[in-house]
């Protein structure tokens, strides 16, 4: 029997490195995220048949999130895109463990301080390269509990 996917069966998370090497980080309190994979068509006409063939391929990415205290997620895309740095993108299923992962141009994060609503972030970015295939041994933490004052 087939099983539908729920939505939050599927998490991203970008990798962060420092010294210490790579760091799987999984951007707290994600509402929303979606992956788009589209060709340009090449269209041929002669005399002898019609059809079409795949031109550029690409790929984008873009997540929405709820803006969280500590998250270190929101200060590093801050930081790639003022330094005009890749980042690595991994979409994760959570059922399997199976993830794919590419590097990104974020092309746009824009965070939306509405008053009265929980601050949010979205980001949209396009892939350059190829994307890899891994199986991840365990999947990256989420936001922390919320401690509730007395």
């Amino acid at each position: 029997m087939a099983m539908e996917y729920k939505g939050d069966e599927v998490l991203f998370a970008v990798a962060i490195s420092d010294e210490n090497g790579e760091t799987l980080v999984r951007p707290f309190n994600q509402t929303g995220g979606s992956t788009n994979i589209s060709a340009e068509s090449i269209d041929l006409t002669t005399k002898d048949k019609t059809g079409s063939d795949y031109g550029s391929v690409s790929q984008e990415v873009s997540l929405e999130g709820i803006v969280t205290e500590g998250d270190p997620f929101v200060n590093h895309i801050k930081k790639a895109i003022r330094n005009k740095e890749f980042v690595k993108i991994y979409e994760i299923d959570t059922r399997t463990k199976e993830a794919e992962h590419g590097m990104y141009m974020v092309s746009s994060f824009e965070r939306t301080y509405s008053n009265g609503e929980f601050a949010t972030y979205s980001l949209s970015g396009t892939l350059n390269g190829e994307v890899s295939e891994e199986t991840l041994v365990e999947i990256p933490e989420g936001a922390p509990a919320t401690e509730e004052t007395p």
